[in-house]
C-alpha cells in the first residue's frame, strides 16, 4: 500500500472541511524513551495548526491510560488525545501482532469504537488452518481494512543495532528481541576453541 503522504496543505484543508479551521489541542501521551520522537510528531501535527503538547511517563504510569483492567479512571475521562509508543512484533514475521492492540476487544486495550466486522476478520484469520497462500491472502485483507481506517499510523525504525564477533554466526529474531535461538559461533571462537588459553 501507498505511505501516507506528508501534505500540511491537504491536512489544514481537511481540518477547515471538519470545521476546525484554526486547529484544536491534542494531547500527547508517551514513554520517556520515546521523547525525541514525540517532539517531532509535536511538531509536525503544529505545522497544520494544532496545538500539541505531551507528558511523557513511565511504563505502569501508560498501563494506568490504556490497559483496560488498570484504567485509574474511565476510559471517556482519560486526559490524553494521542498515545505513542514503540512496539515489537512477538509474533515475528507477520505483523499481525500490529493489528491486534488497541483495535480488537480480545486485546484488552480497545481504543477504536468496536467495529463487528474487524472483529470477524480477526477471528477468521486466527481459526484458518490452510496454505500459507490463503493465511496471507486474509491478511493483505484485514491490513488493507485497517489502512483505509487510519486505526493507527505506523512509524518504522530500527529498534536496535548489533555488533558481534566475525566470529558469531549471528541471526537476528525475526520479532526484533534479542533471542539468541538461531545464532551459532564458528570452531575459531574463543568459548569452543580447542587451543584456548
Amino acid at each position: 500500500m501507498t505511505p501516507w503522504t506528508y501534505d500540511t496543505t491537504k491536512a489544514r484543508s481537511l481540518l477547515a472541511e471538519a470545521g476546525y479551521p484554526d486547529g484544536f489541542e491534542v494531547k500527547i501521551m508517551t514513554p520517556e524513551s520515546l521523547k525525541l520522537e514525540t517532539q517531532i510528531i509535536r511538531r509536525m501535527m503544529e505545522r497544520i495548526g494544532l496545538k500539541a503538547s505531551f507528558e511523557t511517563l513511565t511504563k505502569p504510569e501508560i498501563w494506568q491510560g490504556i490497559m483496560i483492567a488498570f484504567l485509574d479512571k474511565p476510559p471517556e475521562e482519560q486526559e490524553w488525545d494521542l498515545f505513542i509508543d514503540a512496539y515489537g512484533d512477538w509474533a515475528g514475521h507477520t505483523g499481525t501482532s500490529f493489528l491486534l492492540y488497541g483495535f480488537l476487544e480480545m486485546s484488552g486495550c480497545r481504543w477504536i469504537e468496536y467495529d463487528p466486522v474487524y472483529e470477524e476478520m480477526w477471528k477468521d484469520i486466527i481459526s484458518t488452518v490452510d496454505s500459507e497462500v490463503k493465511e496471507e491472502e486474509k491478511l493483505r485483507q484485514m491490513v488493507k481494512y485497517f489502512y483505509d481506517r487510519a486505526y493507527n499510523l505506523f512509524i518504522y525504525s530500527p529498534i536496535t543495532l548489533y555488533a558481534v564477533n566475525k566470529e558469531v554466526n549471528f541471526v537476528p529474531f525475526k520479532s526484533g528481541f534479542l533471542n539468541l535461538k538461531e545464532t551459532s559461533v564458528t570452531d575459531n571462537h574463543w568459548s569452543v576453541r580447542a587451543d584456548k588459553k
